[in-house]
């Protein structure tokens, strides 16, 4: 998967040296998801430590530089930007965002404003771009980063969100390895796409083998994956080498490895621990170099406990594991991946990089939860293209489901927010509400304590005797 069609940014920076978001502290950030006339244009994500305000404009080019006053500017290509379009200040209550008399107007959360304060997960619209608002717990740590500049990142390593590049990172510092790697993940969430990312970034010579083990026939899964000797069962009509010395020095990718049955699982472990293959009716091993991928949308560990997944097994392939992040808590992504997405398009409209958004099926596009993640998105935005003629997609184009979701008022909250959450429940019953000493003990300002509780639905009163 490629992004095609990628204009020259440039990112700059001057001024001190926090202004990376390197210090402690919270790691407040602006992220432009996506531009609805530039939809083959990645992600970028702005750290706003170090600032006391940034202005929003339009330029020849996608710029962030900064002063060692702490201000800065966020330009972007977009032709519906006025020149200064607003400003993201922060005051004494948090950030807030101004709008500076600009043409086309400020939107928050799809609400027009010429002034509103700023809560994590608040998306912006200015012009034909859409960005997020984030402002996370303590102690984490962000850089600028433009997903533009990085054509030699694989797509499943880009993103803006701190999490998954966390994860994406080691899975790339593991790669090169031969350490086997388990990724957990939601169905649709690109564990197979991640999968292949590893093996090319592996410098192993032999090919990338994917299996399904769902999709496996009962009854021939050892034939299969291990192969079989001429005459070895009814059928056998020839010798066959089996999808594991296939993959001999590359990579087998065991999709859904949930769904292998126990004796299958036996013959799998002989594989990992020894390095050796026996076919089917033969009476000698075939030694095997294979590095394992294994990926499942299933709790292995419980099923362990009901005695459905081999423990000993578990252990060999969990080497490495990595879980993915549903596309519902990645929304800071939803661009880059749209940009990945386009050039499948190529065999449906005529020319994907002509394929716009209007603002209003650009909102319900970066609001909607995809139960189903990436691959859902996928199938709605082949659809309305098509349904669009290859031009602008506009609200009507997309699926029922897309385009009458309602945000809920109260979303779930990520895990990092809930660790927050209980941390702060925790100190207000020890203060009894009392916002002053709940400051203190977090080292934070009352209204950061106040602005917490209203963005965590944190009722004060309840705390109070």
């Amino acid at each position: 998967m490629s992004i095609t069609d990628v204009q020259t940014h440039t990112v700059s920076r001057s001024g001190d040296d926090d202004a990376d978001g390197s210090g402690d502290g919270e790691a407040p950030r602006l992220v432009v998801v996506l531009g609805c006339r530039s939809l083959t244009t990645p992600g970028l994500r702005v750290s706003l430590a170090g600032l006391r305000a940034l202005t929003l404009g339009r330029s020849s080019l996608r710029l962030v530089s900064r002063t060692q006053t702490g201000s800065g500017e966020l330009m972007l290509p977009d032709q519906e930007l006025s020149r200064q379009h607003a400003r993201l200040v922060q005051g004494g209550g948090g950030w807030e965002i101004h709008d500076l008399g600009s043409k086309n107007g400020t939107l928050v959360n799809g609400d027009r404003v010429a002034q509103a304060a700023l809560t994590d997960g608040d998306f912006i619209e200015v012009g034909a771009t859409l960005l997020v608002f984030r402002e996370d717990s303590p102690g984490t740590l962000v850089r600028d980063r433009d997903l533009a500049a990085e054509d030699d990142t694989h797509i499943a390593f880009r993103s803006v969100v701190p999490a998954v590049e966390k994860s994406a990172t080691d899975l790339a510092k593991i790669a090169p390895s031969p350490v086997p790697v388990l990724v957990w993940g939601e169905t649709g969430t690109g564990k197979e796409l991640v999968a292949r990312a590893v093996h090319e970034r592996s410098g192993r010579s032999g090919p990338f083998v994917p299996v399904n083990c769902g999709a496996l026939p009962r009854n021939l899964i050892e034939s299969e994956l291990f192969g079989h000797r001429r005459g070895a069962f009814s059928g056998a009509r020839d010798d066959h080498e089996g999808l594991v010395r296939r993959a001999d020095r590359g990579t087998l990718f065991l999709d859904e490895i949930a769904e292998l049955p126990e004796d299958s699982q036996v013959a799998l472990l002989r594989v990992l621990q020894e390095g050796e293959v026996r076919p089917v009716g033969a009476s000698d091993v075939v030694r095997v170099d294979v590095r394992i991928i294994a990926a499942t949308h299933q709790d292995l560990r419980a099923r362990i406990v009901d005695g459905r997944f081999r423990h000993d097994l578990y252990g060999r392939l969990a080497g490495f594991e990595a879980a993915l992040v549903p596309l519902r808590e990645r929304r800071e992504d939803l661009g880059t991946i749209v940009a990945a997405l386009l050039p499948r398009l190529a065999g449906v409209v005529p020319d994907p990089g002509q394929v716009t958004l209007h603002r209003h099926a650009a909102r319900a596009l970066l609001t909607y939860p995809y139960p189903l993640n990436i691959r859902e998105l996928e199938q709605a935005l082949r659809t309305a293209a098509v349904l669009a003629d290859g031009g602008e997609i506009r609200l009507e184009h997309l699926p029922d489901a897309i385009r009458t979701h309602v945000p809920a008022s109260a979303p779930a909250l990520r895990a990092e927010d809930r660790v927050l959450r209980e941390r702060l429940v925790e100190v207000l019953r020890e203060t009894g509400g009392n916002v002053m000493a709940a400051g203190r003990a977090m080292n934070r300002a009352p209204i950061q304590i106040r602005r917490w509780c209203r963005r965590l639905g944190i009722d004060l009163t309840g705390f109070r005797a």
